[in-house]
């Protein structure tokens, strides 16, 4: 009854060095929590946008095996060593995690989650005071994913980009298991004019053309700094959230 509520708080604790040179990575915590709930003991947990292997970490913990799709070549090597037992982490693009699967002899998993890249926010000014990206920075650590053509946060265009990600995640429908869940880790994000695109409800509106949308739950970070991003003309909000969208394959 508890994770059916519709918003949790979880700041992540400080991140080892390994794990900082990953430039989003999301919290083991949270992962394992939506696993436990969505999934049973043995079964098989999908991250199509691997990273450093949160999700697959979190699963090993879990006692479910899982596989994770992962572009960058130095987010593999971090990743493999840390998943631990029953968990493969394949190095590729995404846009072939069903055939790369399918190389490994996985054919279906019970549960897809994931935390893709948020457009090209990475790689975008964060405003006019000091912030974690500025730090990262200037401790030499990446500030962004990479600069892989097939990187999806080095999609200039946000139709495009947002289109790309729709047909990645559409794609997984025939790994996932009838009637089992995905949850899709994303934000709303700002552009440099000021305007705020709805990536996670336009994201959730093109999902919903091959999935059925079964709600959001808010992830609410209270241990950010706060930053004047918009003084002195305008209004700008510390966006302390992310969406949670979860969706379920019962569509023919």
């Amino acid at each position: 009854m508890q994770f059916t509520k519709s918003w949790f708080v979880c700041n992540p604790p400080p991140r080892s060095r390994r794990a900082m040179l990953h430039p989003a990575k999301f919290p083991e915590p949270m992962a394992e929590e939506f696993i436990r709930f969505f999934t049973k003991a043995g079964e098989t947990v999908l991250d199509p946008f691997a990273g450093v292997g949160s999700a697959l970490a979190a699963a090993a913990r879990c006692g479910r095996r899982a596989v994770g799709v992962e572009l960058c070549e130095q987010f593999v090597q971090l990743a493999r060593p840390h998943a631990g037992p029953g968990q493969t982490v394949l190095r590729g693009d995404a846009r072939q995690a069903v055939q790369l699967c399918r190389n490994v002899g996985i054919d279906s998993v019970h549960y897809i989650i994931t935390s893709p890249p948020y457009w090209d926010m990475l790689a975008k000014s964060r405003g006019n005071v000091q912030s974690a990206h500025k730090d990262r920075a200037k401790a030499g650590l990446p500030i962004v994913y990479s600069s892989d053509p097939a990187d999806l946060a080095t999609i200039a265009d946000y139709d495009q980009f947002l289109a790309e990600l729709a047909g990645i995640l559409a794609s997984l429908k025939v790994l996932l298991a009838p009637m089992r869940y995905l949850t899709v880790v994303v934000q709303n994000v700002r552009v440099p004019t000021g305007e705020v695109r709805p990536m996670a409800w336009d994201l959730c509106r093109l999902l919903s053309e091959q999935y059925t949308f079964k709600g959001e739950r808010l992830w609410l970070q209270d241990n950010k700094r706060l930053g004047i991003w918009g003084y002195p003309a305008e209004f700008v909000t510390n966006v302390h959230h992310h969406y949670c969208l979860t969706l379920r394959n019962d569509k023919l």
